[in-house]
């Protein structure tokens, strides 16, 4: 509507399945009603436009990042305001909102080393009286040898911001979560409160486009998340954190416009009604195989399939049907 009013405007979803059905309605914006006649078509194409992931940071490109820009990226992901200071010749990078230092661990320095117990006393023995009650140690999460997320010597607790791993708990009060996908339509509309930030993992995915009897269909036969079950600190089975399939039938090589979706629920076969979500994942992790007819004569040359884990992380791929 604001499109077609010529007006400016910005819209935001978590949910990616909001995202891609906002995205088709402005790229077909030009076959859907007319204003001032809904028996015509509006017939004007949408102005140019961008999307934008916030809160989501490619974890190759991190380590890929040069000293200086890792270090303005870190300190901006975590809300760090750099500050010139040095305590017994020891650089101070930033504080925090809080009052208290940070330092930026500077592991292209040690690639061999890491922040252990050895270091933090050595650290501690210089400027350990100087920092007060706490100081913040921004480090890849690799490159931390501690399990619990802050080392306390004496009356000072050393914590680790750790990259690219969660916040630790005390840091915002509450459990820090990644923003949940919903796996059934039922929980599509489900509030997810989220504080922090992930990093984009692609999920692992095997599939092909079979033809049989005619009939396209696609077999997934592998679909890992690259992350441990928040709840429970176990791996994932495969299909287990599987949400949603989104599926392009003509794909033109420059956007993805969405046809047809499935939720993970609509997946499982001889699925039984109302199934809870836990319950929705115990079925998935038993299935060996998961299969997507699709029509042939509703493709183009070229099919675009998007894979999403419960995290949002997606796998995209292409499946050339004809040359």
């Amino acid at each position: 509507m604001a499109e077609k009013l010529g007006r400016r405007w910005i819209v935001c979803d978590i949910g990616k399945l909001a995202f891609y059905t906002m995205q088709k309605r402005i790229l077909t914006i030009q076959d859907s009603k007319d204003l001032e006649n809904p028996k015509k078509k509006y017939g004007k194409k949408a102005r140019s436009f961008i999307t934008v992931n916030t809160g989501l940071y490619d974890l190759k490109k991190v380590f890929e990042l040069k000293k200086d820009d890792y270090i303005k990226f870190v300190m901006n992901l975590f809300e760090v305001e750099p500050i010139d200071k040095k305590i017994a010749g020891i650089k101070i990078d930033g504080q925090k909102k809080d009052g208290y230092y940070v330092l930026i661990y500077p592991y292209w320095q040690f690639k061999d080393a890491a922040v252990d117990e050895e270091y933090l006393e050595d650290l501690h023995s210089h400027i350990g009286k100087r920092v007060g009650g706490r100081l913040y140690i921004i480090a890849p999460a690799n490159y931390v040898d501690f399990i619990t997320d802050y080392h306390e010597i004496e009356r000072t607790r050393y914590y680790f911001l750790k990259v690219p791993y969660q916040i630790i708990r005390e840091l915002h009060k509450v459990q820090f979560k990644k923003f949940r996908q919903p796996q059934s339509k039922r929980n599509v509309n489900d509030l997810d409160d989220a504080i922090g930030f992930h990093f984009i993992r692609q999920p692992d995915v095997e599939s092909k486009l079979n033809e049989k009897n005619g009939k396209l269909e696609i077999h997934i036969t592998k679909f890992l998340s690259n992350y441990l079950e928040e709840e429970t600190g176990n791996e994932l089975k495969n299909f287990e954190s599987l949400a949603m399939v989104l599926i392009d039938k003509d794909y033109n090589d420059k956007e993805f416009v969405m046809d047809e979706f499935y939720f993970a629920e609509d997946l499982i076969p001889d699925k039984k009604e109302n199934e809870t979500e836990d319950e929705i994942k115990e079925d998935l992790s038993h299935q060996e195989k998961i299969v997507i007819p699709i029509k042939e004569d509703e493709c183009g040359d070229k099919v675009m399939v998007i894979y999403i884990d419960i995290y949002g992380n997606e796998f995209k791929e292409v499946f050339q049907l004809r040359e």
